[in-house]
């Protein structure tokens, strides 16, 4: 049964788990909240999602929202977040000032900037074959999760960096998720001598077969600026197209610069620019 709460003399309705397709037509997981008007559908709302272990994403607003309630559904969804929830995101891709300023009087503070990049499959082969890729299993979890927590050391990406302090919880997390049937891979990408070289993250962008992407990429820092991160990328890509995709996603925050030149460079454009917001709590 939803929960109301109310705000005045405007009521706010949360939703949860299988609560949430009653509400806005489709689920989006067992651990997702939204916030929204009372309704059939619910006039504006907004979802959240967890992240990580400890972090929670916030989508943006949906419906015929007006000027004020943004700022009453976002103060209404961070009252309702678990209390071991420490950061909370969320992707502006509007550029428009009211929203920044919803999100600014909560106490959420602007924090990179993040692109959204696509490109057709096939990629071109990796000119070199200096790396295996290493799909996961539970006998080599140990080896995954050093890896993880090696390529996240003087890492570029601030997204990344949330996962530093406890890289196998964020891989578990990771891992744990439903993308449905083979939906998400684990893989390391593995020197000739069995040394790892980094690892990458594929998982499929939505129902449709067609399109994938590469939700982490990371070389550990004896290999970087040497191809590995180029090759580990082409073998991934190479997956993604043997399970059916036509498309293959990526995102890299603003800081990245040798991450971004990498991408370009292999034909991904951009398709987003957004703004992140972040509130640590």
């Amino acid at each position: 049964m939803a929960e109301i709460s109310a705000q005045g003399r405007r009521p706010v309705e949360i939703w949860r788990g299988d609560a949430v397709r009653h509400a806005i037509g489709r689920s989006l997981g067992p651990d997702a909240i939204v916030v929204g008007r009372p309704g059939s559908p619910s006039p504006g709302w907004l979802a959240g999602l967890p992240f990580g272990p400890d972090q929670f994403f916030l989508g943006s607003a949906s419906g015929a929202l007006g000027i004020d309630d943004l700022p009453l559904l976002l103060a209404a969804m961070l009252r309702e977040l678990p209390s071991e929830v420490r950061r909370v995101y969320h992707y502006d891709a509007s550029w428009l000032g009211p929203v920044g300023r919803a999100y600014l009087e909560q106490g959420f503070q602007e924090f990179v900037h993040r692109f959204s990049m696509q490109r057709r499959l096939p990629a071109p082969n990796a000119p070199e074959e200096r790396l295996r890729l290493l799909p996961f299993a539970a006998d080599q979890e140990d080896l995954f999760v050093e890896t993880y927590a090696r390529c996240l050391v003087e890492c570029r990406s601030p997204m990344s960096l949330e996962d530093r302090q406890n890289p196998q919880a964020a891989l578990a997390f990771q891992s744990a998720q439903d993308h449905g049937p083979d939906g998400r891979r684990w893989y390391l990408g593995l020197q000739l001598d069995g040394r790892p070289a980094g690892m990458a993250l594929l998982d499929r962008y939505g129902p449709a077969p067609s399109d994938w992407v590469v939700s982490f990429l990371g070389t550990v820092p004896e290999c970087r600026g040497q191809g590995y991160g180029r090759e580990l990328l082409l073998r991934t890509a190479a997956q993604a197209t043997r399970a059916g995709a036509r498309r293959l996603h990526l995102a890299v925050c603003q800081p990245n610069e040798p991450a971004l030149a990498l991408y370009r460079n292999l034909g991904f454009r951009t398709e987003e620019t957004y703004r992140v917001f972040r509130l640590a709590r």
